[in-house]
């Protein structure tokens, strides 16, 4: 698979995320809010080391 793909799928994954984190924290349960804006935090990071390392 295409690691600009992968970066992606990893982008999107990370904005909805944390759409849902804050939909969660201001509309529901803060904890839950805060934990998955964490893991989407956690996601960003991984699609950014895949970024740094890029040997295109």
């Amino acid at each position: 698979m295409n690691i600009r793909l992968i970066r992606n799928w990893l982008n999107t994954i990370f904005i909805i995320g944390a759409l849902v984190g804050m939909y969660l924290y201001y509309k529901g349960n803060r904890d839950m809010g805060i934990y998955v804006i964490l893991i989407s935090i956690l996601i960003k990071f991984t699609e950014s080391a895949l970024r740094m390392m890029k040997k295109e």
